[in-house]
């Protein structure tokens, strides 16, 4: 009977228990600038006081951290983002190896304190040894026999805590070499992960003059092509729009369809539209007017085989102008639409 008891209630256990697991909720994988945040304040609750190159290189994670968390608010996917969690990781373990190396030679100096306290111990009983043989005991004899037996064990125990002391010395003294070889191995991987960011940049950089060198081929008196830090900027007057219509004219869709022909070569490349006008009417029919033009941009490009998700349209109406509106030349200038194509790792860096 109490056996069948146990069954049933054993029984009912694992029905609760299999019934709890599945009522649990599935909780979502960490990305990875929370993996890096974790990893990060794990390391840093395991560093010696001591442990100055540990701290300056969970300074490093944390520097990191801040651009992988500015990587990931734009591109999740990018390659920026998975590079810098790699480096993260790899700063994190220098880290780690850097305190734990500490540890070890912190608890060899410790050891080799004990040995030194064990050392003057047998010197203090030898003391007063010399002094029971120099009569200053009564019982000469039987002090010399309780000394000479506490010496023997003391020797002992010395001799065993130093074999000890030196077994624990010579495996410390291995982790210590296999650390600083990881050490050296994590380094190197630093290295080249940042050798293989240099390459990414001065490729972007090339691929960046090529293009800059076909696009001058479009410029013009009604095409502008220049270069900043945002990128390479082709400035297109408001002629080639019908007169205050968002609609394009003829010679700048042969234009844009050779700019598509250009960025379909260079997928790279993403594309701010900016639509901008003079102070001429009010700024609500100007930022609508500069809206259109920029979404009729974007459109013509996809239409020509240009991804949408490379592409961003916005109207700045006449909030940034580029010359004086109080001047006709000034208003010719400002009413203009930009794109600025940007290289996205050349982006990625500079955010």
């Amino acid at each position: 009977m109490k056996t069948r008891n146990l069954l049933m209630i054993s029984a009912m256990a694992a029905a609760f228990t299999f019934a709890a697991e599945e009522a649990a909720p599935e909780q979502a994988a960490p990305n990875a600038v929370e993996t890096c945040l974790a990893a990060i304040d794990n390391a840093a609750k395991d560093i010696p006081a001591n442990a100055t190159a540990a701290k300056y290189s969970l300074a490093g994670a944390k520097s990191t951290l801040a651009d992988l968390d500015a990587a990931y608010k734009d591109d999740p996917e990018s390659d920026q983002v998975k590079s810098l969690s790699s480096k993260c990781d790899t700063q994190v373990k220098i880290a780690a190896i850097q305190a734990e190396t500490q540890k070890v030679r912190n608890s060899t100096a410790e050891k080799w304190e004990k040995r030194a306290a064990t050392a003057r111990s047998i010197e203090a009983i030898q003391e007063q040894i010399n002094q029971a043989r120099s009569g200053k005991v009564n019982d000469l004899e039987a002090e010399k026999a309780k000394m000479k037996d506490q010496e023997a064990r003391l020797q002992a125990e010395m001799q065993q805590n130093q074999e000890k002391f030196l077994a624990e010395a010579a495996a410390q003294e291995a982790a210590l070499k296999a650390a600083s070889e990881r050490e050296a191995d994590l380094q190197k991987k630093l290295a080249e992960e940042q050798k293989a960011l240099a390459e990414e940049r001065a490729k972007a950089e090339a691929r960046q003059q090529e293009a800059m060198n076909k696009l001058n081929e479009l410029q013009s008196q009604m095409i502008q092509v220049s270069k900043d830090a945002r990128g390479i900027i082709l400035s297109m007057s408001d002629i080639l729009f019908a007169v205050n219509k968002a609609d394009l004219k003829a010679d700048l869709k042969t234009s844009l369809a050779k700019v598509a022909g250009i960025l379909s070569v260079y997928q790279q490349f993403s594309v701010s539209i900016e639509g901008n006008t003079d102070n001429t009417g009010s700024a609500e029919h100007n930022m609508k007017l500069s809206q259109q033009r920029a979404d009729n941009v974007k459109a013509f490009l996809v239409e020509q085989g240009i991804a949408e998700e490379r592409l961003t349209a916005k109207g700045l109406g006449m909030t940034m102008p580029v010359a004086d509106n109080s001047t006709k030349e000034g208003r010719q200038k400002n009413r203009r639409v930009d794109l600025v194509i940007q290289d996205k790792a050349l982006q990625q860096e500079a955010k």
